[in-house]
């Protein structure tokens, strides 16, 4: 699909009054662990955007506040305003007060952050209203957070009603990096998909069980697949309500489904866990990574794999004592990568956190987890379709 580019955006610039630019960003960073790779994803883009004369208002969501945690500090993004200064080497100047506050006029830094936009209702609602709002901000919009592009709400499809709209620099390298590489996959074909719900991947699970050669379903998902097969997962993680949704997606699969076969358990996440066969889980216990025989059998498949694609936690990462089976299995993909054996690509947040410096050594890294696994499973992303050509 072709967008409404970055160069187009120059061009339009260059034959009319452009001030000031809103730019969809994606600064949902992670708490739990340093990664600042979804706001490097977008430097290109604002400096560029700042080259050309323009000013840049940046956009974005943080967390997922409930109607009761609107306004909770901890929800500002305030909080990455240095991180985000940091990373583009530029002073960003936050800008607090609600957009319904404010006059657009009276900003005048050349970068400024608006707060969380699911501060506002209409945001998630996709509600036209606050979409004109948002606009008044900006003479032009650029969206450049692929990772959000899937979800129809007011910053990212509304908004390009009311305004000029292109793809920034980062967006476009997300798209022709994952078509280039799903266009021409080399099998066998292996997804490592992971996670702690199937309810979040049931339509891409459902798509890459008929394409792949191996589907491995790793993280607390695979404990919802395991019990759907009738083994007890004790206290582990799992989706009751999902549990036909699993079987079916077994039954119907043409690739092969590889689950866990042992796990590293324990009682509590802060204590070494036991490596034990999934029939011998003690009562009590969690698994919060998988075991020596899973890890085993993965490298197996990963050997044998021409294309690789990896998304959602293969266990507790976050955790030194579950993080062996993720540096295992990604130093052996990262080594294939570099040799020219596998094409590799990893898609979202979770999984880029997870792989550390190794994201360096993959085919394709994508910032996006939910957008990236539904542009490869062939839908239609909302906010791509609203800048297309």
């Amino acid at each position: 699909m072709d967008i409404r580019n970055f160069e187009m955006l120059k061009k339009y610039a260059s034959e009319n009054k452009v001030e000031q630019c809103i730019i969809r960003c994606d600064l949902n960073l992670p708490s739990d662990v340093e990664d600042l790779s979804r706001v490097y994803a977008i430097k290109d883009t604002v400096l560029e955007v700042l080259n050309l004369g323009i000013k840049a208002t940046l956009i974005s969501h943080y967390k997922r506040p409930s109607i009761e945690e609107i306004s909770n500090p901890k929800f500002s993004l305030q909080n990455i305003v240095s991180d985000v200064s940091k990373v583009l080497e530029r002073k960003v100047e936050f800008i607090k007060p609600s957009i319904f506050n404010i006059d657009p006029i009276t900003i005048n830094a050349d970068i400024s952050l608006l707060e969380n936009l699911r501060f506002y209702e209409g945001e998630t609602k996709n509600n036209d209203e606050f979409a004109k709002r948002l606009a008044q901000f900006g003479d032009v919009y650029v969206n450049d957070a692929f990772s959000v592009s899937h979800r129809k709400h007011a910053s990212i499809h509304a908004i390009t009603k009311y305004l000029p709209s292109f793809g920034g620099l980062s967006l476009h390298k997300e798209i022709e990096g994952i078509s280039k590489v799903i266009s021409h996959i080399e099998r066998p074909f292996t997804a490592v998909i992971g996670g702690a719900k199937v309810s979040s991947k049931i339509g891409v699970l459902k798509q890459i069980s008929q394409s792949a050669d191996f589907l491995i379903i790793t993280g607390a998902m695979a404990n919802t697949f395991l019990v759907a097969k009738g083994i007890d997962m004790k206290s582990s993680i799992i989706e009751i309500d999902h549990l036909n949704t699993a079987k079916e997606i077994m039954k119907n699969s043409k690739a092969q489904i590889v689950l866990p076969i042992d796990f590293l358990a324990s009682e509590n996440i802060n204590v070494n866990g036991i490596n034990v066969a999934y029939q011998e889980i003690p009562n009590g216990f969690s698994c919060f990574d998988i075991g020596e025989q899973s890890i085993d059998k993965i490298i197996e498949i990963v050997t044998n794999t021409k294309t690789l694609l990896w998304n959602g936690a293969i266990g507790a990462f976050e955790f030194s004592n579950f993080n062996k089976a993720t540096n295992t299995i990604t130093q052996e993909i990262a080594e294939r990568t570099k040799k020219n054996k596998l094409i590799s690509v990893i898609g979202g947040g979770e999984t880029i956190a997870s792989i550390g410096e190794f994201k360096n050594d993959m085919t394709f890294v994508s910032t996006a987890g939910g957008a990236f696994l539904e542009f490869i499973a062939g839908y239609e992303l909302p906010g791509i379709a609203a800048i297309a050509i």
